[in-house]
């Protein structure tokens, strides 16, 4: 009796786990974001990070969080961050996966990663690793300026008179 009783409980917390999954798993259509970023004429700045990871942490509170970085990116680009720790449906030009899988799909699973897109949803730029908000700033510039068609990043740096 009490191997059935076990059996039954451990049933019963298994449903549970998965439907408490179910229900806080999102669905990301990239595609669909993008619209959004066409009908603003902006980029599409998608933040890869894990909950585990410490320089992504760092990357979230003291960069993305910090005012003028905040400033440039709610002007000039559509944001949106992907949680690769989480169970998250993503889909982007006929892929289909979780984050994790995204990440590896687009060639970036080095995280903290941040990807701009353009309005035809192709990857136009992207920044792995951590980025202080002085490299990040510069960063957006260089893609909300168009700089990417013309020119690499160094050499964008050198114009902008930055030596980091």
């Amino acid at each position: 009796m009490g191997y059935l009783m076990y059996k039954s409980i451990s049933r019963l917390f298994l449903f549970i786990v998965i439907i408490n999954i179910s229900l806080f798993a999102k669905n990301i259509d990239i595609n669909s974001i993008v619209k959004k970023s066409v009908e603003t004429n902006k980029h599409l700045l998608i933040f890869l990070h894990r909950t585990d990871c410490g320089y992504c942490e760092s990357m979230l509170m003291f960069t993305l969080d910090d005012d003028s970085v905040k400033e440039i990116v709610d002007k000039n680009f559509v944001f949106l961050h992907i949680n690769i720790s989480e169970d998250d449906l993503i889909k982007y030009n006929g892929f289909s996966g979780n984050g994790r899988e995204f990440a590896k799909h687009v060639g970036y699973n080095i995280y903290p990663s941040s990807l701009f897109l353009n309005s035809a949803t192709e990857l136009v730029y992207a920044v792995p690793g951590y980025q202080d908000k002085y490299q990040f700033q510069l960063v957006l510039k260089y893609v909300d300026s168009g700089a990417y068609k013309t020119m690499g990043y160094q050499s964008f740096k050198k114009k902008m008179g930055s030596v980091k």
